[in-house]
């Protein structure tokens, strides 16, 4: 009955993360950026959070998440790093 009714509602205002004007999904982000943030999720093993992983099953997420951080890198794209998290070799400058 629900499924029946649910359409994937659309807005025109500006996104959440790239401050451009356009349509935006219910989560306030474009297409594009909402496709950053399934990658950092699945990059992040977040799998109960984000809808590209509901149809894959518990034993092929690991290979989904290999063939992602091949195309796209292990970087995240959207999701800011963690306050404390430890800062690659090559940004810390010498002094």
């Amino acid at each position: 009955m629900f499924d029946d009714h649910f359409d994937e509602q659309r807005y025109q205002t500006e996104c959440q993360a790239c401050d451009d004007f356009g349509s935006v999904g219910d989560i306030g982000l474009c297409d594009t950026c909402a496709a950053k943030l399934d990658r950092d999720m699945i990059c992040q093993r977040e799998w109960d959070y984000f809808a590209t992983a509901f149809p894959v099953g518990p034993e092929k997420r690991e290979a989904l998440r290999a063939a992602t951080i091949a195309k796209y890198g292990a970087a995240l794209e959207l999701i800011a790093p963690e306050p404390g998290a430890r800062k690659s070799a090559r940004s810390r400058k010498r002094r």
